[in-house]
């Protein structure tokens, strides 16, 4: 099954991104944009792994990576952005849009050969100012929609940016 992109995605929920709430908010609805991270991050393991399959150890590592990078999810709400990490014990961490302040994309070059890319999110988040989304597909465009969104859930709540 194929996702639709984030953008042809954010086109079709463009309409119903905010739904009033009674106490003056907005409510949440389901995800946005949602990726794991790319394995392209393990390249290099993957590739020292078959060199030295026969030391097992590197071989029982590789896996080990495999399986966190595959359990490493990011979600977007109309509310918050979502990290989701973890292979038996897992750790979720969030930050409200409202508080977003900055976004940058970098990446490395692995991960611009095959489309993807890292996002670097500033917030006013106490517990994780700073979240990096590693290897998402397409990170631009994904940027782009992350940025819109901040801006809706922003004017939903009736939220400005002040820098001192």
């Amino acid at each position: 099954m194929t996702t639709p992109s984030p953008v042809a995605h954010a086109a079709v929920i463009q309409d119903d991104i905010n739904l009033p709430r009674a106490n003056g908010g907005t409510e949440e609805i389901s995800e946005l944009w949602s990726a794991s991270e790319g394995q392209v991050t393990n390249a290099h393991i993957f590739l020292l792994a078959v060199l030295t399959f026969w030391l097992v150890l590197p071989v029982f590592y590789a896996l080990y990576r495999y399986l966190r990078t595959a359990n490493h999810r990011y979600t977007l709400t109309n509310q918050r952005l979502v990290e989701q990490s973890g292979i038996f014990v897992k750790q979720v961490e969030s930050v409200e849009l409202y508080r977003v302040k900055d976004l940058s994309v970098s990446g490395t070059l692995a991960q611009t050969m095959v489309g993807r890319g890292r996002i670097i999110v500033q917030s006013t988040d106490t517990t994780s100012p700073t979240l990096l989304l590693n290897a998402v597909p397409d990170p631009l465009v994904v940027s782009h929609l992350v940025r819109e969104t901040v801006e809706r859930c922003r004017a939903a709540r009736g939220v400005r940016a002040f820098d001192f």
